[in-house]
């Protein structure tokens, strides 16, 4: 009998043990751009099946827009493709623009990213996610891909909450850096998602903390297509 409990427990040891390692291993993996080369594949074979829309807007980011199934009707009449995946962060998405921005030829990019980029194993200062912000934009021009950005504010997700401070913080910076290239805009979402006392609305996140849920998802919705509609990305009109 002792030596049937030691085995179990032993069992479960190694069990345990493996499970540990392999979540270790998908979370420090994830910080290796080649990481997403499948979910980047999977875009690449889509395009082939059910060709995007030519002339679209270009939604980039981690899951807040691969979890976004009711973009395309979020912001109809604005034709969009969304290309988001996993937990990308800026260099990650940076790194496949020949892939999953130039082939598409935008009117505009909207993006949504840095959450990523501030949690995790991998978590980066806000000087950083700015470094990250201004490399991406010098790749795009150099793919000549002149289309204008707008970067989203990054999320207060109430899960993350110790954070916040420094999302905060790269907000400010992403903004004054967007301030001074006219092709560059910041939509600003993240007072719309926080109380009175700057603390996140649990109200507009799903019940982990991490994830915008419907409620959320709308008002995040209808600040992007405030913008995008002003400046004339509707499908009859033509960008400023």
């Amino acid at each position: 009998m002792r030596r049937t409990v030691v085995m179990i427990g032993a069992l479960v040891f190694l069990v345990v043990s493996a499970l540990f390692g392999f979540l270790l291993y998908v979370l420090l993996s994830q910080g290796d751009a080649d990481y997403w080369a499948g979910d980047i594949a999977g875009f690449e074979r889509r395009d082939v099946s059910n060709p995007p829309p030519r002339d679209a807007v270009l939604f980039l980011g981690d899951d807040d827009v691969r979890q976004w199934i009711t973009l395309t009707r979020d912001m109809a009449p604005i034709p969009v493709i969304g290309r988001g995946f996993g937990g990308a962060q800026i260099f990650h998405i940076t790194h496949y623009i020949p892939r999953i921005v130039a082939p598409y030829r935008p009117r505009a990019i909207v993006m949504m990213a840095g959450g990523s980029d501030m949690s995790g194993a991998h978590e980066r200062r806000p000087e950083d996610v700015l470094a990250d912000i201004e490399a991406f934009v010098a790749a795009l021009r150099k793919a000549n891909v002149t289309a204008p950005v707008y970067f989203v504010s990054i999320l207060p997700e109430p899960m993350r909450h110790s954070r916040w401070l420094g999302r905060k913080r790269a907000n400010t910076l992403i903004a004054e850096y967007a301030s001074k290239d006219p092709s560059l805009h910041f939509i600003d979402v993240s007072g719309a998602l926080i109380t009175g006392a700057d603390t996140s609305n649990d109200d507009m996140f799903d019940w982990f903390g991490l994830s915008l849920n419907t409620q959320g998802r709308a008002v995040v919705a209808a600040a992007i297509k405030e913008v995008l509609i002003r400046d004339g990305y509707g499908p009859a009109a033509k960008p400023k």
